[in-house]
């Protein structure tokens, strides 16, 4: 078997072609039709870093000594040789090979494959990562060593004696395996195994020697680890303990994940998404986790290739996303001929919605609408719930998914059908979903009572004029407005008490309320009085947004953009109407493959003037394009005082 390696590719491959990207795989039952595998001209596999830029496939094999370049179909573009024992690789702005055979770290041209250079290190480095501007190898009894580029000649430092709670000049037996990702930049992830276990370090590499933040040991053989994107997790896979998931700042356990067997490699994608090799074989190889869930929504098969037939596969620890796309990456082994596994387009997972309601009901009688989801939902999942009826169709309930399912109270004023209708977006995860109920109010007498601007919405402070109209009455009717706050602070109010005219119109309404979404409540007066609760007016919130740290505001084309050296972090400073607990929303997009994609995203805390900021600290890439923008968001940005509210974007780039 090749030696040991580490798992940073995920990490690295996005932060090269610009950050975390959020790209889809779409889960689903069984194997998607577009799925493919193709035999490789290796010996081995240590490790596999997908090239989004170049859409290639770098994987080296230490028995060959060699590292071969594919496309994703697995096509053969080049073979580099002469590397004896290749093992771990990373992608930067150049692609780095760990030859032990050599005692070299060798650099490529990703573009061409062509070598760069050869660094000596004196030793046999087989694990590689790249932090705090540098980039780490490990290799046995040694340890951790360093390659510093920055200056006029490289420097290498091997054997790093740490301080803290390791005496000095402390090493490992072994080569540890290491991890790192854009969202901590100066910290290194390190596993050292031996035959009674493994051991887990956290360390600072902005200090020298590196400093130890957190230690954990297991009693079991260590497979592989990798960072979530935001680096506030660390995946953990070992032989006889659950994959975890760690926290990167003491190592505790957040949470475990539901597995058959052992998990041999692990693939964290920008957004959260989680794959995981299983060892069991050619079935259910790859499990695949939803953000926030442990239970896997898909299973996929290996693909057998023309020369293997149905012969035994595994998936060897050689996993990664793609950059930017929606296909998974891995290596099997047919009894020693390997083929690359491309998991390409799986389909979404289907979420199924039971919606449930009376099948009859009295008319002025509240009911109760319920909705359940097969699949749990991530919280603020967009949710868009339809009543039609005579009158027509109009939003109702929540507007937000929460977890597992809803509930609301509505209720029919007249004779009729009221048919809800439930729809659920689809993303990178999920399939769009639909459900249909009706429920039927028998006939009592009753009349009409509308109000205009039912369901609209207006910005932050405005006032707006409202009409009620009542049907076919008697004189001297009256017609009441209520206002119902979102919210708890404020309680229900009578906003006018109107005597409608011979044609059935009351006196206009001007009212405003800068700091809510009220939901007015209208008493119909009939034979039988009875409420009938409408959305009828809601607030934008206010939002602005400042950006600082630019050295010059220019246009790219037609589109300003604000300009940042790169080893300048940016400042985006938002400004917002104030409420308890309310956050701002800042979403990144970076400008990849022709489209714009979801870099990142921070919920931001306002001070009590409304005022955020935040600072944008990571290693930042020359000549890729970003916009950000600050929005408040309904439920999730800490309260529901006000409908969702989209600040502009503001683009910007970083130059040398």
């Amino acid at each position: 078997m090749p030696a040991q390696r580490s798992l940073i590719r995920t990490a690295l491959s996005v932060a090269v072609l610009g950050g975390a990207t959020v790209v889809g795989f779409e889960l689903a039952t069984g194997s998607a039709a577009a799925d493919q595998a193709r035999e490789l001209p290796i010996g081995s596999v240590a490790d596999l870093v997908v090239d989004g830029a170049h859409q290639r496939i770098f994987i080296s094999d230490p028995v060959g000594g060699k590292l071969i370049t594919t496309s994703y179909t697995g096509e053969v573009l080049a073979t580099s040789t002469g590397l004896p024992g290749v093992q771990d690789l990373i992608l930067t702005d150049r692609l780095y090979a760990a030859v032990p055979g050599a005692g070299a770290i060798v650099a490529f041209d990703p573009a061409t494959t062509a070598t760069v250079a050869t660094y000596a290190i004196g030793g046999a480095p087989q694990s590689l990562a790249a932090a705090g501007g540098k980039i780490w190898f490990g290799e046995d009894r040694r340890g951790l060593g360093s390659l510093d580029l920055s200056g006029s000649a490289p420097v290498v430092t091997r054997g790093a004696e740490f301080h803290g709670d390791l005496p000095a000049g402390a090493y490992w037996w072994h080569a540890p395996r290491l991890a790192t990702t854009p969202g901590r930049p100066d910290i290194v992830a390190a596993v050292q195994t031996a035959t009674t276990g493994a051991e887990f370090s956290l360390l600072d590499v902005s200090t020298d020697p590196p400093t130890p933040v957190a230690r954990r040991a297991f009693s079991s053989f260590a497979h592989d680890l990798a960072f979530s994107a935001d680096g506030t997790r660390l995946i953990v896979s070992a032989a006889t303990v659950p994959t975890m998931a760690l926290s990167s700042d003491d190592l505790s356990t957040i949470e475990e994940y539901s597995t058959t067997t052992f998990t041999s490699a692990v693939a964290v994608r920008s957004d959260g998404a989680l794959a995981l090799a299983n060892s069991g074989g050619a079935g259910k190889a790859v499990a695949l986790f939803t953000p926030g869930t442990t239970v896997a929504a898909k299973h996929f098969d290996l693909r057998p290739t023309e020369q293997t037939g149905t012969s035994v596969m595994f998936l060897q620890p050689a996993m990664a996303w793609e950059p930017g796309g929606d296909r998974l990456f891995g290596v099997a082994d047919h009894h020693r001929r390997y083929s690359l596994q491309v998991l390409n387009d799986p389909a979404k997972v289907p979420v199924t919605i039971k919606l449930t309601v009376p099948a009859t009901t009295q008319p002025d009688k509240g009911y109760l609408v319920r909705g359940t989801f097969s699949t749990r939902l991530v919280e603020g999942r967009p949710l868009v719930i339809t009543r039609t009826d005579a009158s027509g169709s109009r939003r109702v309930g929540p507007e937000t998914a929460d977890g597992a399912g809803f509930e609301f109270e509505d209720v029919q004023w007249s004779a009729g059908t009221v048919t809800y209708t439930v729809s659920i977006p689809g993303d990178d995860h999920l399939a769009a979903a639909t459900a249909t109920a009706s429920v039927k109010a028998a006939v009592i007498p009753s009349t009409t009572l509308t109000l205009d601007r039912n369901g609209t919405s207006w910005a932050y402070g405005s006032t707006v004029t409202f009409t009620a109209k009542l049907g076919p009455t008697g004189p001297n009717r009256v017609v009441e407005i209520w206002a119902d706050p979102s919210g708890s602070d404020q309680p229900n109010r009578l906003l006018r008490k109107l005597t409608v005219d011979g044609t059935g119109q009351a006196d206009r309404l001007d009212q405003a309320d800068p700091q809510h979404d009220p939901v007015g409540g209208l008493p119909r007066r009939r034979e039988d009085p009875a409420q009938d609760r409408q959305v009828v007016r809601r607030h934008k919130a206010s939002v602005s947004t400042q950006v600082t740290r630019h050295y010059k505001y220019a246009k790219i084309g037609s589109v300003p953009y604000y300009h940042f050296r790169r080893t300048a972090h940016p400042v985006f400073k938002a400004t917002m109407n104030p409420h308890p607990g309310r956050k701002q929303y800042l979403q990144i997009d970076v400008y990849t493959r022709g489209k714009w994609i979801l870099w990142g995203y921070f919920y931001v805390p306002l001070d009590a003037s409304g005022r955020s900021s935040k600072e944008l600290r990571t290693t930042h890439s020359t000549g890729v394009f970003y916009r950000e923008r600050s929005d408040y968001q309904n439920g999730k940005s800490g309260d529901t005082a006000n409908i969702s509210t989209y600040g502009p974007y503001h683009y910007f780039t970083f130059t040398k």
